[in-house]
């Protein structure tokens, strides 16, 4: 196969096919590709006159829809002709606010085949969060879900002024494009004006840093071929129903929601809900027969309360990300699914880097061995290979060739500056490794942390809370709250004028469920008199933490220590806390 496409075909037969890890690993090559659209090349031609079932959806009130993937080629070039029409033209960026709904595969496909950029945005998002994505992101098109417009409809005017506001339902609102009413009129065969090239951009995501404002990570039309060793992590296949648990405003979702399991031509399941439900969602397993899973642990947490007994499930292989997994949750779970659970590691700038792949014997609290096309050591900061069992960065090898699913670059020079250097990109996390090749996670090099499944910038939350009129300082770290989930934990040191309480303390909660996504709001508060500092007035964060695992370890509350539920009634806690 001489074709661009013929040649990721090759690549994809041969991880669907190998027989072990080592002969992937040892034999697996990224193709060379250099011009291709995945929705255009692989996908419409994998999907012409095929009736398989390419997505299920369905919602907590069991409503449901079923598209093949012929339909759904269709109706993606119904979207790409429309999109073109409005006056979307290539490089264009689209940022995309919706749930778990069919549109968000439809769009997927017609923004790549008419050369759009897609950046999803999550529906938690506050307004002036919005207005930052769309300015700094360049964006051109911004595209809501019906629930999501009025949010959308706070940002500065001079800011829309800038986009074309396009919104998915029934609602005619003034000054916006009915995406609903609009597409079905458009022809279901497209045509491009002009051919993609593998570095063009395709898809974009925000995601937190050490700064005060969310990186762009960028990635370009071969993004979808580098998720190649993430379906070979997962092991999902033609003939499977894959259900990722993971929100669209996220790039897990991109992962293992969409490029994952079309590049196996498997079908997609997908569950719209308000709030997560572990019954419903153990129901779902059941009833549409789910064969591939993946998970976070604290959605595999959740699921363990349940009796797991009661159903009769159809799982063929369980895999899990974004959170270290904890043996205990995973024994418990493994002997109610009758399936192993493998653990996978990657972030949003890569595809799947590290995992406990199919065949391939597991050791107790590593993530894993190295994927295929993926050079990764264990580096110390003068980018010197550490020994087995010694702490170090994880590293990633970009020369004399970068590994297809690795982010071109960010939007910022500064950072990109600071994470690709000499041959490495340095993906800022911590581990170390054994003899035999298994990494074991060790943290994060800088502050940011996982909570609920969710990447919480520590400077990013501070910023916003300083924002109070009686915060001087304040300093954000990971606890554990009642329900044994990692939540961000905010030390303050008020101003002068005001005294620590119980008042000052409800009035700073009002303040954060007001002006802050709920994924990263902090649920407890603790009022310091001062800071550890280094001589420079930095903050030492790593004090903070050595001193709330200490508290945790105790049991103890401390007199100025304040929690989110102390304050049931007056922040109104009944629904979702």
């Amino acid at each position: 196969m001489g074709s661009d496409v013929g040649k990721f075909l090759e690549a994809r037969d041969f991880l669907l096919n190998v027989k072990s890890y080592k002969e992937a690993y040892e034999n697996f090559k990224w193709p060379d590709i250099k011009e291709f659209n995945w929705a255009l090349d692989y996908f419409d031609k994998m999907a012409q006159g095929n009736n398989d079932l390419a997505l299920i959806w369905v919602n907590e009130n069991y409503d449901e829809k079923k598209l093949t993937f012929d339909e759904m080629r269709r109706r993606s070039n119904k979207v790409a002709n429309f999109l073109k029409d409005i006056g979307l033209k290539k490089g264009d960026r689209a940022f995309i606010i919706m749930e778990a709904i069919p549109e968000g595969h439809e769009l997927t496909l017609g923004l790549m085949k008419s050369g759009g950029v897609y950046i999803p945005g999550a529906t938690i998002l506050p307004a002036k969060d919005i207005a930052d994505r769309i300015e700094r992101g360049n964006i051109k098109f911004v595209i809501a879900q019906d629930e999501y417009v009025d949010k959308v409809m706070k940002v500065d005017k001079a800011v829309l002024d800038k986009v074309k506001l396009i919104n998915i339902g029934d609602q005619e609102r003034e000054g916006w494009i009915n995406y609903t009413k609009s597409v079905d009129k458009y022809s279901d065969e497209f045509t491009p004006d002009e051919p993609t090239y593998a570095t063009d951009e395709c898809y974009l995501f925000f995601t937190s840093g050490t700064t005060a404002k969310p990186k762009l990570v960028m990635h370009t039309h071969i993004y979808p071929v580098g998720h190649l060793t993430t379906m070979y992590w997962v092991n999902t296949r033609k003939g499977d129903v894959h259900y990722n648990i993971s929100s669209p405003g996220w790039a897990k979702y991109a992962w293992s929601s969409i490029f994952t399991p079309w590049n196996a031509g498997a079908t997609i399941f997908i569950l719209q809900y308000s709030k997560f439900d572990a019954e419903l969602v153990l129901r779902m397993l059941e009833k549409y027969k789910i064969s591939t899973l993946c998970a976070p642990l604290s959605v595999l947490k959740l699921l363990t309360l349940e009796d797991l007994s009661k159903y009769r499930f159809n799982l063929r292989q369980v895999v899990s990300a974004g959170e270290p997994l904890i043996p205990e949750v995973v024994e418990k779970v493994e002997e109610a699914l009758g399936v192993e659970i493998r653990e996978g590691y990657g972030q949003t700038e890569s595809t799947c880097m590290v995992a406990n792949f199919p065949n391939e014997p597991r050791k107790e609290l590593s993530f894993g061995k190295c994927a295929p096309g993926y050079h990764i050591e264990i580096l110390d900061e003068s980018f010197n290979k550490v020994k087995p069992g010694g702490d170090g960065q994880i590293c990633v090898k970009v020369k004399p060739d970068k590994p297809l699913g690795l982010l071109y670059k960010y939007d910022d020079k500064e950072v990109n500056d600071r994470v690709f250097q000499n041959d490495w990109y340095l993906t800022g996390d911590a581990a170390y490794y054994d003899e035999d090749g298994y990494f074991f996670f060790v943290g994060r090099t800088d502050d940011v942390f996982k909570s609920l499944d969710y990447r919480i910038s520590p400077f990013e939350v501070e910023s916003e809370i300083s924002v109070h009129y009686a915060v001087l300082e304040v300093a954000v770290v990971p606890t554990i709250d009642e329900r044994e989930r990692i939540v961000p934990k905010a030390f303050i040191v008020l101003k002068p004028d005001y005294k620590p309480g119980r008042e000052i303390a409800l009035d700073i909660f009002k303040f954060i469920r007001k002006n802050i996504a709920p994924y990263k709001r902090p649920r407890s508060i603790e009022f310091l008199q001062e800071f550890p500092k280094t001589i420079s007035s930095k903050v030492m964060r790593k004090d903070l933490r050595a001193y709330e695992q200490e508290l945790l370890k105790e049991g103890e509350r401390r007199t100025f220590e304040f929690r989110e539920t102390d304050f049931k009634k007056e922040l109104d806690l009944g629904k979702r806390i």
